[in-house]
């Protein structure tokens, strides 16, 4: 199956515009549209002189994203490359440049840039089950002009996780063939047991990122790591220029990276909070028989609706001052995904009044 975007996907976020759009300020807003965790690191203030002079060299910042994400002092295990970038979408946007031209393999329900950054450098995008992303193999492992698998892991919007030993097998896989799988965990600080890191193979490129865990998705702050004998890493290594991370994004994201009793507060903190949170709404928004499937993940719950159900409750939520993300999947199909709010009063309040507007509704069209 292929298909193409004949614009930029959409995304969550937005609310400058979604707040002219609907006469709503946007401070008034509850924003459930990102994923990102509502409860950020809370880092150092930034001092001004940070942003002064020109970001050095990031040593300590390799240092601690080593320790982080490879278990290991930087230089001790020299078989790896590790380049700090600013936040994983340059990675996305630049790896589809540093693979030959050819077939790329996407999940068919994933973040959607990644479609649209392989298309637009010309590669031919083949789509696969991502409940199923061994059937790559079955379909496609015969085509000689298989470059490239990309694995959303664990899925956005989708939650599903693969384990670590089945990405190993498809690596090996692909390897036979000269492709590379290019494994996307920009949600798994969370469930770090699910990780492929450190054990990759030398055709395995995996992206990390700090703004949704951390919740520091504004520092704009990433990681892409790989093994040293892979040429697509030293291309994509090529491509960064001068000053890729900021000096505050340096500070902050050696703190939080170092900071391991407030990571695994937090892991509990937001898999107790998302399943509570999904519980509530997949209550509330099944009481209409809507939900086809309640898709859970650490720091988002979907649900698969009918594509005209889905959109009539993102809509009312809309006028509501309450921002989700309606992720269509075809003309007959739709994710409703809601990320996880802070628990106050004031969130809880606002959603809940939020919810009755759109049973009510929805009830109608019934």
């Amino acid at each position: 199956m292929t298909r193409a975007f004949e614009a930029f996907p959409a995304h969550g976020g937005r609310l400058s515009d979604v707040s002219r759009r609907y006469g709503i300020k946007r401070e008034d807003w509850l924003d459930l549209s990102t994923g990102i965790n509502p409860w950020p690191y809370p880092i150092t203030p930034i001092d001004a002189s940070a942003c002064q002079a020109l970001p050095d060299h990031d040593l300590a910042l390799l240092e601690a994203s080593s320790w982080y994400y490879l278990g290991s002092p930087l230089g001790a295990e020299d078989d790896f490359t590790l380049l700090n970038i600013p936040g994983s979408q340059w990675a996305i946007e630049q790896l589809p440049h540093c693979v030959e031209s050819g077939i790329v393999a996407l999940p068919d329900i994933g973040y959607r840039e990644h479609e649209w950054r392989w298309q637009q450098a010309g590669h031919q995008a083949w789509f696969y089950d991502a409940d199923h992303p061994e059937a790559v193999v079955a379909s496609w492992i015969d085509s000689d002009n298989l470059r490239a698998m990309v694995v959303i892991n664990p899925n956005n919007p989708g939650g599903q996780h693969i384990a670590p030993r089945d990405l190993h097998a498809l690596a090996t896989r692909l390897q036979q063939k000269g492709a590379v799988l290019i494994v996307d965990e920009a949600f798994m600080d969370a469930t770090p047991e699910q990780s492929l890191l450190p054990d990759i193979a030398d055709n395995v490129i995996v992206l990390r990122s700090l703004g949704k865990f951390f919740g520091l998705a504004g520092l704009r702050l990433g990681t892409v790591i790989g093994r040293v004998s892979s040429t697509i890493m030293q291309r994509l290594s090529a491509l960064q220029g001068p000053w890729r991370v900021t000096s505050p994004s340096q500070q902050a994201g050696v703190e939080a990276l170092e900071d391991h009793p407030w990571q695994r507060t937090m892991s509990k903190t937001l898999r107790h909070a998302s399943g509570q949170q999904g519980a509530w709404l997949e209550k509330q928004v099944g009481v209409h028989g809507d939900i086809a499937r309640w898709r859970h993940g650490a720091l988002f719950n979907g649900f698969d609706m009918t594509f005209e159900r889905a959109r009539f409750w993102h809509e009312v939520l809309l006028s509501e001052g309450v921002l989700t993300r309606l992720w269509v999947i075809d003309e007959q199909r739709a994710i409703l995904r809601f990320g996880l709010h802070d628990e106050s009063s004031r969130a809880m309040q606002h959603l809940e009044q939020a919810i009755i507007v759109a049973g009510r509704v929805t009830g109608r069209l019934s």
